[in-house]
């Protein structure tokens, strides 16, 4: 599926354009930051109904071909493009083909775009003249017209433009991703002024924020693993990883302090289902403050109960007594046996085959009830048993624990979740990625997610 501009771009962009005529938005930002890849994704999907104009004041016929292949006048789009060789230069030329494009037949001219708007006023000596001219010449027409600005700093623009944006580099642990930022927007409501961006595969997207908790469930789809990796239960998470969790692997995903439960679910969630579908068991140790019958209710959400039962065990560290036979009460282990009964049910997860089953543990809970340092002996055990028995170990770390370094030196694979701008995000430190943004399966919605790499 390809994504319409209302996922691809900020919607109060979209907003303050269709609830207004003859409006100005400046786009500023340093060089390669995707000004004008934004500025053609928003006038792409403001044309759909209306005629645009693109002016590139510093591309000719070729390099447009070259950098932006699909703006052409045979693609069937709205949007004329005009370059170099059109002699844009010349002082007249402007308004007369302003004028010729009002005229024509077919849907109204409705929108302009400037790239850059610096360049078209290089050759005079009063360029915030030559400026003040061609924005009354466009308002007086009641187009609407994207301008592209190379200087920096507050211009005449600036004050007479009703939207300002600003797209720029940021940084977080050393990686950098793209923002968009809403500085004015003149009579709209802005809420939230910060996207995340993505030019992946020569493609403009800001990434719209949105709540696993309000959005639609689709069915899940499984993946097969292959003879070397389990499947991480997301195809782009697969590819990331070369092919998956490797079998006999030790993996962490350490969670910052601002994701929630609701948010690392989405890389947990998979992982857990397709194990489960593929006839897997799973023996957890629940995060703290997650109780094993929440748990398995999320995860009958997406799939069938009859594949979850007796597949599904929880180790509950918490309690001395449970109702349910899938929970192992943990915490009278000396008075009860319930160590022995843990080992009980991994061979029975293992069964006469000796399957593979994946053990879970939120690392947090074994921390605190145990220490850091038999916690970290613990691991070291559970590792080494799980390269012997080619089954997989997975580990949830969330801030502050103090076998942040000791897991990271043991695990195979050591995944970072952040939110930024409102978007839960992830990336690797082993093996060592760029951020990837998540977002709902364009094709399969939720929890099927799409991984963008943030480029």
């Amino acid at each position: 599926m390809t994504l319409d501009a209302s996922h691809r771009i900020p919607p109060q962009l979209l907003s303050f354009f269709r609830e207004k005529v003859g409006e100005i938005l400046v786009v500023k930002g340093p060089p390669g930051s995707g000004k004008t890849m934004f500025a053609l994704e928003l006038l792409k999907g403001l044309c759909s109904k209306s005629r645009g104009l693109a002016i590139f004041l510093r591309l000719d016929d070729d390099q447009l071909r070259t950098e932006i292949p699909w703006f052409t006048e045979a693609n069937g789009s709205n949007i004329k493009p005009f370059h170099q060789n059109d002699k844009i230069a010349d002082a007249n030329w402007f308004k007369r083909e302003l004028q010729n494009q009002m005229a024509a037949e077919g849907p109204p001219l409705g929108y302009m775009l400037f790239d850059p708007i610096d360049a078209i006023t290089e050759q005079y000596e009063n360029p915030e003249r030559k400026i003040k001219e061609i924005v009354s010449l466009v308002q007086s027409t009641n187009v609407s017209a994207i301008m592209i600005q190379e200087e920096e700093g507050t211009t005449y623009l600036d004050h007479i433009a009703g939207g300002v944006v600003r797209i720029d580099f940021d940084t977080f642990d050393g990686r950098r991703y793209r923002s968009l930022e809403i500085e004015k927007l003149r009579g709209i409501e802005v809420g939230n002024a910060r996207y995340l961006l993505s030019l992946h595969k020569g493609e403009f997207r800001a990434f719209i924020p949105w709540n696993p908790v309000d959005s639609t469930h689709e069915p899940w789809i499984a993946l097969d693993d292959t003879n070397t990796h389990f499947s991480t239960g997301l195809l782009d998470l697969d590819e990331i990883l070369g092919g998956g969790y490797k079998r006999g692997s030790y993996n962490i995903l350490d969670v910052d302090d601002n994701v929630t439960y609701d948010e690392y679910m989405l890389v947990l969630r998979p992982i857990l289902l397709n194990f489960l579908h593929h006839g897997f068991g799973v023996l957890m140790v629940p995060m703290a403050g997650e109780h094993p019958e929440s748990i398995r209710e999320d995860l009958e959400k997406h799939i069938e109960p009859n594949l979850i039962q007796d597949r599904l065990f929880f180790l509950d560290y918490f309690s001395t007594t449970a109702a349910k036979p899938y929970i192992i009460p943990m915490g009278a282990t000396r008075k009860e046996g319930s160590q022995s009964r843990g080992l009980e049910v991994i061979q029975y997860l293992r069964g006469k085959d000796n399957k593979p089953y994946l053990d879970f543990v939120g690392l947090d809970t074994m921390e605190y009830l145990r220490g850091d340092t038999i916690t970290l002996k613990h691991l070291i055990t559970g590792v080494s048993k799980t390269k012997v028995t080619k089954t997989l170990g997975i580990g949830l770390a969330k801030p502050g624990l103090k076998i942040g370094q000791g897991i990271r030196n043991m695990s195979d694979v050591y995944l970072r979740m952040v939110k930024l701008n409102s978007i839960p995000c992830i990336y690797g430190v082993k093996p060592d990625t760029v951020i990837y943004g998540l977002s709902p399966h364009p094709d399969y919605g939720y929890p099927n997610l799409e991984i963008i790499p943030l480029v």
